[in-house]
């Protein structure tokens, strides 16, 4: 077969590919802002208003993307697995790496923190409980609302999603600055989460769902326009302003995914992006430790101050090491590292495979 002799980054994508393309495309954004965020508080020179624009455009929606694209296939994990394999799941694949990767990646930023911008205090690292630190509030937050969305929709799963919607909405309007952390996370995402589960239940084709796509990004350009003309004092400004940045930017990054992943003249780039996707948890954990590293040697070591070095150094193998770590556990005992052991997770889930004494079935 011709795909045994291609990359493993240009296999080429089926049309259902594009929600990995879409992942691709987050995850490059969130190397990059971490990278570019890194640079400007390490006191690399850059030019501040270019860093300011590009900063707050990709803030403005590359996690909502994430949310609504973790919440597109829940429904459909939740009835097929059953609640408890579902949230055996969750604990393995979201949960796990958050604890694992907190105490990992806060251990190792402890030891260098003489060689960095901001040292890291030890309580800041054992208080991953309830405050979560760096990139890792993300999975804190989706596994809370992983849990929030499987109590309110295992019974009535089409009712439990609008619901959970309509609570998602109001606790984005009702979210003020001083609520604890916890909170706050869920409240700023959980929206964006219902409408992904919503949207994916639908069973909506690739076709479909770009129409829907340009509709979100028109409806959020003017959103964004008239929000534009009115005083910064308003009542609910910011978070209109913050909702309808988030509606373009997620609408059009789905847009574009779909396009890259069903036009042939774009299959490699397609493609690309998709490999990057399926391994975007692994490039999500790792890419701080990799461009932290990456920055330090530049500057340390080779005495570089250049951004656009760093930016394209950092931005590179932020995202190509952990790839290709992924890439080279799979199927090995290394698989632990990014989510828990299959046998342990068959034991959370209650699986006959993994009580003493049971014969695993074949196939």
């Amino acid at each position: 077969m011709t795909s045994v002799a291609q990359s493993p980054l240009a296999a080429t994508p089926a049309r259902s590919d594009w929600i990995d393309v879409a992942k691709g495309l987050g995850i490059l954004l969130v190397v990059y802002g971490h990278v570019a965020r890194g640079l400007m508080n390490g006191g690399v020179p850059m030019d501040r208003t270019w860093f300011s624009t590009v900063d707050s455009a990709i803030y403005a929606f590359h996690m909502p993307l994430f949310f609504v694209l973790s919440g597109w296939f829940f429904l459909g994990s939740m009835t097929r697995r059953g609640p408890r394999d579902y949230l055996a799941t969750r604990v393995a694949t979201v949960l796990y790496p958050y604890v694992l990767w907190s105490l990992l990646q806060g251990g190792i930023e402890l030891l260098m923190s003489r060689y960095t911008s901001n040292p890291l205090q030890l309580s800041a690292v054992l208080a991953l409980g309830w405050a979560p630190r760096a990139q890792f509030w993300f999975l804190y937050a989706l596994f809370l609302i992983s849990v929030i969305a499987l109590l309110m929709c295992w019974r009535h799963p089409r009712a439990g999603v609008a619901a959970l919607t309509v609570t998602g909405a109001l606790l984005l309007a009702a979210q003020q600055r001083d609520w604890p952390m916890p909170a706050a996370l869920v409240a700023s995402h959980l929206m964006y989460f219902a409408i992904g589960a919503w949207l994916g239940s639908r069973a909506l084709s690739p076709s479909t769902v770009s129409r829907l796509a340009i509709a979100g990004v028109l409806i959020g350009a003017c959103a964004l326009a008239a929000l534009m003309s009115q005083p910064p004092d308003a009542v609910a400004w910011p978070k209109l302003l913050k909702l309808a940045g988030a509606t373009l930017g997620v609408s059009a990054a789905t847009w574009l995914a779909i396009q890259l992943a069903t036009s042939t003249r774009t299959r490699p780039v397609g493609a690309t992006l998709a490999a990057l996707g399926r391994a975007s948890m692994a490039i999500f954990l790792a890419h701080i430790l990799v461009a932290s590293g990456v920055r330090i040697v530049l500057i340390k070591g080779l005495g570089l101050t250049s951004p656009a070095v760093h930016l394209i150094a950092g931005l590179v193998l932020g995202t190509l090491l952990p790839w290709a770590l992924w890439r080279a556990v799979q199927g090995r005992a290394g698989m632990a590292l990014f989510e828990l052991p299959k046998a342990w997770r068959q034991r959370l889930a209650g699986s006959p495979a993994a009580r003493p004494g049971r014969p695993v079935a074949a196939g």
